[in-house]
């Protein structure tokens, strides 16, 4: 889960969130269109068994924006594990 502002994002921009399984990046959160959060927007994904015990694991997030003016916070990201 995590917490995302994406600000001044226009059709132009993107803001990703995507997990690596060893081989393929699987997007979680994929947003192409204009954005303009007044305050951060809560995300939380359940993954598939595919990312259990899985040492390829990785997550990653990208901001694509082009001005000055448009940009991606992220705060509170927590990766939990159930067993």
């Amino acid at each position: 889960s995590y917490d995302r502002q994406l600000i001044g994002l226009d059709a132009a921009d993107r803001f990703r969130c995507a997990w690596f399984d060893g081989s393929a990046w699987n997007d979680l959160e994929v947003n192409a269109v204009s954005a303009a959060d007044a305050t951060y927007v809560n995300k939380s994904f359940t993954l598939p068994a595919a990312a259990d015990d899985n040492p390829a694991f990785a997550l990653r997030f990208d901001c694509t924006a082009g001005a000055v003016s448009e940009s991606c916070r992220l705060d509170n990201v927590l990766v939990t594990a159930s067993q």
